[in-house]
């Protein structure tokens, strides 16, 4: 009987550390935001992609081993609204979520690079959005003959 108690008591205490699982609807809801800025940018179309940020974020990057800083306002107002479908591909690679915060990682491949996207988002009284983004473009390696 004491044995019965001392694994009950060692399972619980394992149990309570391990994370919350998150729930479907929170995935779903983060999915849908990252979605508005990929099929925005894919199809073209500047109001779907800037449903998902705030417009006080920032991106960062490096060009040249410089930090680059640019609004996500900016961001947002050099989107093409032209309706013009690009020649990408693009995935949500993963999410993680930790209470109101979340990280997304997308991949777009274009035919010779990809970029790979990693977003911070919070949940707003909007709802989720975008509030910082950094990236990195990796050059395709040309085909070997």
């Amino acid at each position: 009987m004491k044995f019965n108690v001392f694994i009950f008591i060692l399972a619980a205490s394992w149990l309570q550390r391990l994370p919350a699982q998150t729930d479907l609807e929170t995935i779903r809801q983060i999915q849908e935001v990252c979605t508005y800025y990929l099929d925005g940018g894919t199809l073209g179309d500047s109001l779907l992609f800037s449903k998902a940020f705030v417009p006080d974020g920032q991106m960062r990057y490096i060009r040249n081993d410089t930090l680059m800083n640019v609004s996500l306002g900016d961001f947002m107002a050099r989107a093409r609204n032209n309706g013009v479908r690009q020649n990408r591909k693009t995935k949500i690679e993963s999410i993680q979520v930790y209470g109101n915060a979340a990280t997304a990682k997308l991949t777009i491949e274009y035919p010779s690079f990809y970029f790979h996207d990693l977003m911070s988002l919070l949940k707003t009284s909007e709802g989720w959005k975008i509030v910082g983004k950094i990236f990195y473009r990796e050059e395709k390696s040309p085909p070997v003959n």
